[in-house]
C-alpha cells in the first residue's frame, strides 16, 4: 500500500435484498422486488481515520457494515483494500481480510459466546490465526481496555460481567488481532449514558494508540464528537451529507441533517428551542426508485417556481399524491361513510380526511379536479393532475455537490440545474 493510499475505499456500493414473492407473483413471472438497502454508497478510510455513520433505524447502516466485512455479498459496487478489490479476493485473501479488518457488535449481551470465558474468548482469534504468545496479548489487551488486575476478569463468563465490562471484552477481541481498520455497529447503544461516555473515550484513545481506522456506525449524533472526525448521514441507503464532525454539527445543511441535530439533547433543562419538525418515519426500501428520498418527510421541499403555496399545504398535497401512487388511500372506507352517488360529498369527505391547509385560486380547483377524478374512480387522471400542477425538483434525485471544501451535500436546496454547487438558500439552523 503506497502512502497516499486509502486503507478502505468503496466504490457505488449496493446491496439489494429480493423480496418475498407469492404464487401469484411466480405464475404472472413478476421480478421479486428489491429492498435497496445500500445503495450507491462511496467513500474513502484513511489509515488511523474515524468515520461516523449515521441515520435513523432502517437507514442502511448495519446493511453497509455487513457487507463490509463479506457476511452480505455486494449486488454492485466494489470495496478496495489498500489498493486491491475484495472481488479479487481469493481464500486466502479473505481470512488475511477479516484479520485485518475487526467488527464491534452493538450487543454486548449476546456477541459473546456465554460458556467462554473471557481469557477463551480472547485467545479465540489468536488461535484461528496461528498467533503466538496469547497469554501475554491477552494481558495486554485487557489493560488497553481497562480491566484490571486481568486475574479479575480472566476466568469470567460473560454473564459475571456488566454490560460495560461485557463490550470492553468484545472490543478487546477486536483489538487482539492488530487489525487496521475496526467496524463499531453503534457499540455503545445498549449501555447506560455514565457507562457510554467511558467507553467511548476509551476507543478513541485506543485509535490512536493502536494507529487502527474506524468506520463508527451509530444512530446517535451525540455521541459522535467522542469518537469521530468526519460524519456520514444516511438515509434510506445513500449518504445525504458529509462533513467534518464539528462543522457538521454546527451548521447542518442538508435538512435530516438539521433534524437530527435539532434533536441532540441539550443538558439543561431551562434551555428553550423550536420543536424539531420531522413526521412519519422512512418508507420501506423497496423499490424506491429516484428522487429525493427523504421528500415526503421533508419541512424544505421546493415547490415549482411558477405557483405560490405554504410549505405544510404543499407537503399535504404531495404525500397525498404519494399515497395515491403507492395504493394507500382509504377510499373504499370514506365511501362506506358517504354516499359515493354524492359526488361532492364523496370529494369533501377525501379533503377533509388527508388535508388541514387552507388553499386558493388555481391551487383549490386543481386539488378538486383531482380529487373529483379520483371520486369517479379515475385515479391515474387524479395523479397526473396533481403532478402536473405540484411536480417537484426533488422527485429528481439531487446530485451531490461540495458547497464548501471537504463538505458534501446531495439536495437540491444546495445544486445549481447543471449540477453544480448554489450558494446557501436555506438558513442555517442555531445550535446552541
Amino acid at each position: 500500500m503506497s502512502a497516499d493510499q486509502p486503507v478502505l475505499e468503496i466504490n457505488n456500493l449496493k446491496k439489494y435484498f429480493e423480496g418475498n414473492r407469492d404464487i401469484v407473483d411466480v405464475i404472472m413471472r413478476r421480478d421479486p422486488s428489491q429492498i435497496q438497502a445500500v445503495d450507491g454508497v462511496s467513500m474513502t478510510l484513511e489509515e488511523n481515520e474515524s468515520v461516523a455513520v449515521i441515520g435513523e433505524s432502517g437507514c442502511g447502516k448495519s446493511t453497509l457494515l455487513r457487507t463490509l466485512i463479506g457476511l452480505h455479498d455486494s449486488s454492485a459496487g466494489d470495496i478496495v483494500y489498500k489498493g486491491t478489490p475484495v472481488s479479487e479476493f481469493h481464500k486466502a485473501d479473505w481470512k488475511e481480510y477479516r484479520r485485518n479488518v475487526q467488527v464491534i457488535f452493538q450487543d454486548p449481551f449476546n456477541s459473546l459466546n456465554p460458556k467462554m470465558t473471557v481469557r477463551e474468548s480472547l485467545t479465540e482469534p489468536l488461535s484461528i490465526h496461528g498467533i503466538g504468545d496469547k497469554e501475554e496479548r491477552v494481558r495486554d489487551v485487557l489493560k488497553q481496555v481497562e480491566l484490571q488486575p486481568a486475574e479479575k476478569y480472566l476466568d469470567r463468563k460473560p454473564a459475571n460481567l456488566s454490560g460495560g465490562e461485557k463490550q470492553r471484552v468484545s472490543i478487546g477481541r477486536a483489538l487482539i488481532l492488530d487489525p487496521d481498520v475496526i467496524l463499531a455497529d453503534e457499540p455503545v447503544s445498549m449501555l447506560d449514558v455514565s457507562t457510554q461516555a467511558a467507553v467511548l473515550t476509551m476507543m478513541k484513545d485506543l485509535i490512536n494508540d493502536f494507529g487502527v481506522s474506524m468506520i463508527y456506525i451509530s444512530h446517535d449524533l451525540s455521541t459522535v464528537s467522542y469518537i469521530a472526525e468526519s460524519v456520514k448521514v444516511m438515509y434510506l441507503g445513500r449518504f445525504v451529507e458529509s462533513a467534518g464532525t464539528k462543522a457538521l454539527l454546527r451548521d447542518p445543511k442538508h435538512p435530516y441533517t438539521k433534524a437530527l441535530v435539532s434533536a441532540i439533547p441539550v443538558p439543561d433543562p431551562t434551555y428553550d428551542r423550536e420543536r424539531t419538525e420531522m413526521s412519519g418515519a422512512p418508507r420501506d426500501p423497496i423499490d424506491i426508485g429516484e428522487g429525493c428520498r427523504f421528500r415526503d418527510r421533508c419541512p424544505e421541499v421546493i415547490p415549482p417556481d411558477d405557483i405560490e403555496i405554504d410549505q405544510q399545504a404543499y407537503r399535504e398535497i404531495t404525500s397525498f399524491r404519494q399515497f395515491l401512487e403507492r395504493e394507500e388511500v382509504g377510499l373504499d372506507r370514506i365511501k362506506n361513510i358517504v354516499d359515493e352517488d354524492e359526488r361532492t360529498a364523496l370529494v369533501d369527505a377525501i379533503q377533509s380526511e388527508y388535508f388541514d391547509e387552507p388553499l386558493s385560486g388555481k391551487n383549490e380547483s386543481t386539488l378538486r379536479a383531482a380529487l373529483t377524478s379520483l371520486a369517479e374512480g379515475n385515479k391515474d387522471i387524479a395523479i397526473d393532475s396533481l403532478q402536473e400542477r405540484f411536480g417537484s425538483v426533488c422527485e429528481t434525485t439531487p446530485p451531490e455537490v461540495e458547497p464548501e471544501p471537504g463538505w458534501h451535500v446531495a439536495c437540491h436546496h444546495h445544486a445549481n440545474a447543471d449540477g453544480t454547487a448554489a450558494e446557501e438558500t436555506v438558513p442555517p439552523v442555531e445550535q446552541s
